[in-house]
């Protein structure tokens, strides 16, 4: 029994020093977690839903601090060297805009935490209309008989949902 109460003290332990280094290597301000994906690994989270563009989405954390909402997206790569791919970017913006329609608060920026640093995308009028331009070619492709794909990456193709019944695959 004292051997099962040390090793969950230790088990304690160690979970708030992991918290503490995700805040602390995260770059973030500390700030209360209230909204973590869990990605099967937990309690399944409610995604957040925009009804303005039909959007569904769960960041991976959603911090509260200061009495500002930020997401935060988790990538296991590292940063790339011009500081964070536009698809990462977008991401995060839409989540910044389910995040506003959510709570009603419009967060100022997100971040996206890569292995090895962190990049704050600053959440303005200019990215927001990018996301709204990019979510209507997608409305409009998805009403399209055929979609031709738009990459040229071999991975990305193994990794896509559609490369079974995609005629424009790379790996035939």
């Amino acid at each position: 029994m004292t051997v099962l109460v040390a090793l969950l003290i230790v088990v304690g332990v160690l979970l708030i020093w992991r918290g503490r280094h995700f805040y602390k290597n995260a770059g973030m301000s500390k700030g209360q977690i209230i909204y973590m994906d869990t990605h099967g690994n937990g309690r399944v989270v409610k995604p957040l839903f925009s009804g303005r563009l039909g959007l569904t989405g769960k960041p991976d954390y959603l911090l509260f601090s200061k009495g500002r909402y930020i997401p935060v997206e988790v990538k296991s790569t590292p940063m790339p060297s011009t500081g964070a791919y536009l698809a990462h970017k977008l991401q995060v913006a839409a989540y910044c805009h389910l995040v506003e329609e959510h709570y009603g608060k419009r967060p100022n920026y997100g971040i996206i935490k890569y292995d090895d640093g962190t990049y704050q995308v600053d959440y303005g009028s200019d990215l927001e209309k990018d996301l709204t331009d990019v979510v209507g070619c997608m409305r409009t492709d998805m009403s399209r008989k055929n979609v031709l794909r738009s990459h040229k990456y071999l991975k990305r193709c193994i990794a896509c949902s559609f490369q079974p019944v995609c005629g424009d695959d790379l790996t035939s």
